[in-house]
């Protein structure tokens, strides 16, 4: 094959590649795109490193499109259902002086009046090899859990890389 005929081969095979490459996913802390989900729903976390403090971004959004949480990068977040406002979540990030562990303390304020409004902390950690993220509740409403007492979920890292990351920081 003459070398005019082999380079848009060569540039079709390389296109293909590139549009079938995996995010990178390596170790990188806290930091990266981070998800869990099931047969009904997504849940996507992000978190960005800028300067000493930690940016944290959620997103949950149902298969049958009917729910739908998004938030900012200021940690604002509205929670819809069927188009209809149903909550709204303020976070904010914290490394704990003591354990250097990545504490989300999080107002949820329920639209619904038969809803309390929920005041809650979750600690963050890294598994060995960066590859799961574990959220265990240690504080709701006050009330203080420990051990195996404490609600966890895990996320598994997705992306090194977070999109739209702000240059700035709101707090």
């Amino acid at each position: 094959m003459t070398r005019s005929r082999s380079l848009p081969i060569l540039c079709i095979a390389v296109i293909s590649a590139a549009c079938s490459v995996r995010p990178r996913v390596s170790d990188t802390g806290y930091t990266g795109t981070w998800s869990r989900g099931n047969d009904r729903n997504v849940s996507v976390v992000a978190i960005a490193r800028t300067g000493d403090r930690y940016l944290f971004r959620w997103f949950k959004h149902s298969f049958d499109q009917r729910l739908d949480v998004s938030c900012g990068w200021d940690g604002r977040c509205e929670e819809k259902y069927d188009g209809k406002h149903m909550a709204t979540y303020e976070f904010d990030t914290r490394v704990d002086p003591v354990t250097h562990r990545l504490m989300v303390e999080c107002d949820e304020r329920r639209l619904l009046p038969e809803k309390p409004n929920i005041h809650y902390i979750d600690e963050l950690v890294v598994e060995p090899g960066g590859k799961v993220l574990w959220s265990y509740t240690v504080e709701r409403d006050g009330k203080r859990y420990e051990g195996a007492n404490r609600s966890m979920r895990s996320f598994e890292k997705v992306a090194d890389a977070v999109a739209g990351v702000p240059r700035f920081h709101f707090r």
